[in-house]
C-alpha cells in the first residue's frame, strides 16, 4: 500500500502554527514511508475565504520546504460532485432533506437539552421523505440510531461513542455548499487517502465521518489525532508562520525543528536536520499529552539551526533581507566569510543582517556608554596612529590587520583591549561587534581610515 496523506487547510487567514505542525507531521509521515503528500484547499466557506489567504498557505508551505505531490485540489471546483453524491445518499435512504428554520432548530436544541441534557437536532424531518421542491432546505445524514462507533486511533488508542450520542449532521447547507463533515470524506475517498493525521480537536468529527464512509460502502482511512499545542493563545503577537518568519527572523529549519517536538519525541534528541527527521519520524513517536509552547525555547532551537545549516542555505534566506535594506551582495567566498562571522553571534536572520549593516554604512552617531568608557583625551592621537599603521598594510587580510594593531600596541605600550575598544566604537559606533580584525577587513581600508579620522575629530570635541 502506498501511503497517501493530505493537508487540507481552510484559507481564512494566516497559517497558524497548529496548522503548520499538522502539515509537517503529514509531510514527514509521507516522506518517511516513501508515500505522497497531497495539498487540498477547503475553500467552501464563502464568507471567510480569500485568495490572499490561499497564497499565504502556498507561501508558508514553500518556505518551510513542505513540497506537495500532484496538483492542488480545490473544493470550490467540485461542487457538482458533492451534490451528486448527496442526491445518491438521499435516494438510498441514507440522507434526507430538512426544512427546519434556524429559529426552529434553536428551539428544538433547547428542548432536547432540557430533556436529554444534550443540545441536538430532534430529527423532525428524518422520515418525511421531502423532495427537491420542498423549499429552502439543508441535507442531513441519517446517523444509525443503535450501536456504537469505534475506531483505533493511531495516537490516542481505541475510541468509542454511541450512535445515540451523535447527531444527524448537515451535509449540504441551504446555499448548496457542502459542510466540512461531508466534503472531507468525499475528497479523501477521491484522493485515495490512506492515513489522516490531524489535531485532537477533530476526534468527535471522526465518528460522523466513519459513519459516512460506511454509508458510501467504503473503508475509512487510518486516523491519528495529534495533541494540542497549549500556550499559543496566551502569547503576544500572532502565532503564525508569517510572524515567526518575518518578525522573529527564524529559519524554516528552526521553526520545523521546534514545532515537530511539540507532540513528537525521539529519545532525548533535541536538534534535527530535515533528513534526520524524515528518517526518524513515525506516528508511534507522537505523544498523547499536549505540547506547551515556549517562545524562548523556539529561539534557542533556531540559534542551533543557524549554526548548523550550510552557508549556501543561510545565503538563500539572508540575501533577500539585505536587498530590502538596499544592499546587493553576490554569492561567493566573501559572503560565506561574512555569514560565518555573523552567525556566531546572532540569534536569528534579522540579527545577522541588522548587526552587519555597519559594514555598508558608517555610524551616524556613537553609543554614549561606549564613548564614555573608551574615549578620552588620548583617543584622537591613538585612532590616527592606528589609521597610519593600517594604511601601511600591503595585502588586506586579517593577519596583516592584526599585525598593524600589534605595531600600535608596541609603540603605545597599551594592551590590545585599550586599542580595540576605541577602534570598535569609531568604526561600528558601539563597542560591541564581531572580532575587530574581521570588522576592519570587511569595512575595507579606505572606509576604515575615514571612520577612524571622523571619530578622532569627534573625540577632540569631548
Amino acid at each position: 500500500m502506498t501511503v497517501r496523506v493530505r493537508f487540507a487547510p481552510s484559507p481564512t487567514g494566516f497559517m497558524h502554527l497548529g496548522n503548520a505542525r499538522t502539515a509537517l507531521f503529514n509531510w514527514l509521515f509521507a516522506r518517511h514511508h516513501g508515500g505522497q503528500f497531497i495539498l487540498r484547499i477547503e475553500d467552501t466557506d464563502r464568507e471567510r475565504h480569500t485568495e490572499a489567504a490561499v497564497q499565504v498557505i502556498y507561501d508558508s508551505l514553500k518556505w518551510m520546504g513542505l513540497d506537495w505531490d500532484g496538483p492542488v485540489l480545490r473544493q470550490s471546483e467540485r461542487l457538482s460532485i458533492y451534490h451528486e453524491i448527496a442526491e445518491r445518499l438521499i435516494a438510498e435512504g441514507k440522507a434526507y432533506r430538512c426544512t427546519c428554520t434556524r429559529e426552529e432548530l434553536e428551539a428544538k436544541k433547547e428542548a432536547m437539552k432540557a430533556t436529554m441534557n444534550r443540545a441536538c437536532y430532534d430529527r423532525t424531518c428524518r422520515d418525511k421523505n421531502l423532495g427537491p421542491d420542498c423549499g429552502t432546505h439543508v441535507v442531513r445524514f441519517k446517523m444509525p440510531l443503535e450501536g456504537e462507533s469505534t475506531f483505533d486511533d493511531m495516537i490516542q488508542g481505541k475510541i468509542t461513542k454511541k450512535y445515540s450520542d451523535l447527531d444527524d449532521f448537515i451535509m449540504v447547507r441551504s446555499d448548496g455548499m457542502p459542510t466540512y463533515q461531508f466534503a472531507v470524506v468525499v475528497d479523501d475517498l477521491a484522493l485515495e487517502i490512506t492515513h489522516v493525521i490531524r489535531g485532537a480537536d477533530h476526534i468527535d468529527n471522526t465518528h460522523d465521518q466513519i459513519a459516512l464512509y460506511h454509508a458510501l460502502g467504503k473503508e475509512p482511512p487510518r486516523f491519528g489525532h495529534a495533541p494540542r499545542i497549549d500556550g499559543l493563545s496566551k502569547r503576544k503577537g500572532s502565532p503564525s508562520v508569517e510572524y515567526y518568519r518575518e518578525a522573529l527572523g527564524l529559519l524554516p529549519q528552526g521553526l520545523i525543528n521546534y514545532i515537530v517536538r511539540l507532540g513528537w519525541s525521539h529519545g532525548d534528541d533535541e536538534i534535527f536536520t530535515i533528513p534526520d527527521l524524515i528518517k526518524a519520524f513515525d506516528v508511534d513517536g507522537i505523544n498523547r499529552a499536549n505540547g506547551e509552547f515556549d517562545e524562548e525555547k523556539l529561539k534557542w532551537v533556531n540559534e542551533q539551526q543557524l549554526r548548523l545549516v550550510s552557508l549556501e542555505t543561510l545565503a538563500d534566506h539572508v540575501l533577500p533581507l539585505y536587498e530590502k535594506k538596499g544592499v546587493k551582495l553576490e554569492r561567493g567566498p566573501e559572503l560565506d566569510k561574512l555569514l560565518e562571522m555573523m552567525r556566531k553571534r546572532a540569534h536569528n536572520l534579522n540579527e545577522i543582517v541588522d548587526d552587519s549593516m555597519f559594514i555598508f554604512r558608517a555610524p551616524e552617531s556613537y553609543d554614549e556608554a561606549s564613548v564614555a568608557k573608551h574615549f578620552n583625551a588620548e583617543t584622537p592621537a591613538l585612532l590616527r596612529e592606528l589609521a597610519s599603521s593600517l594604511s601601511e598594510v600591503g595585502t588586506w587580510n586579517e593577519a596583516e590587520i592584526e599585525a598593524a594593531f600589534a605595531r600600535v600596541a608596541a609603540s603605545s605600550g597599551l594592551k590590545m583591549g585599550k586599542i580595540a575598544q576605541p577602534a570598535r566604537t569609531a568604526i561600528v559606533g558601539i563597542a560591541q561587534s564581531p572580532g575587530i580584525y574581521e570588522v576592519v577587513y570587511f569595512v575595507g581600508r579606505e572606509e576604515t581610515l575615514a571612520r577612524l579620522e571622523r571619530a578622532a575629530k569627534f573625540a577632540e570635541t569631548k
